[in-house]
C-alpha cells in the first residue's frame, strides 16, 4: 500500500470572522490531479468528510493530490477553506523535529485557521481510522 498521513484537526480561530454560538464544523474534500483534454485537474472523487474536531483521518500519498479544509457553520453554510498538496505535508513531516510528526497552523481564507497534526506512515496500519 501506499504510504500515509494520519491527520487530526486539533483546533480553530475564527479570526475576523463571526463568533458563533456552537462549535464549527470541519469539512474535507480530497482532491485528484488528472488529466483532461485541457491540461490537468482537481477532481473530488470521494465523499466529503465532516470528521469530528481531535479525530483523525488517513489520507494516501498520491502525487497531485490536494486536501481542501473548510471551516462551515452548518454542513451547507461554509465559513473559510484552505488546500493543502499531500506531497507539501508530507515534507513538513520529514523536515519536523519530531521524526515523522508535524504540528501546525493553516491559515484559511478569507479568515481564521486551524491547527493540524499530521503523522507519516510508510504503511497502512489496522488501527480503525477513516481512510481516504
Amino acid at each position: 500500500m501506499a504510504p500515509f498521513l494520519r491527520i487530526t484537526l486539533t483546533a480553530y480561530e475564527m479570526g475576523a470572522l463571526p463568533t458563533m454560538d456552537s462549535t464549527p464544523i470541519c469539512a474535507i474534500r480530497i482532491k485528484e490531479s488528472v488529466s483532461t483534454e485541457r491540461g490537468r485537474t482537481l477532481v473530488q472523487k470521494k465523499p466529503t468528510m465532516f470528521p469530528s474536531w481531535r479525530s483523525c483521518f488517513d489520507a494516501h500519498i498520491y502525487e497531485g493530490r490536494v486536501i481542501e479544509v473548510i471551516l462551515m457553520k452548518s454542513t451547507e453554510e461554509p465559513l473559510a477553506k484552505a488546500a493543502m498538496n499531500v506531497s507539501a505535508l508530507t515534507e513538513r513531516c520529514r523536515v519536523s523535529k519530531s521524526k515523522n510528526n508535524s504540528e501546525f497552523w493553516m491559515d484559511l481564507h478569507p479568515s481564521g485557521r486551524i491547527q493540524i497534526t499530521l503523522q507519516y506512515f510508510l504503511e497502512d496500519t489496522d488501527i480503525g481510522k477513516t481512510s481516504a
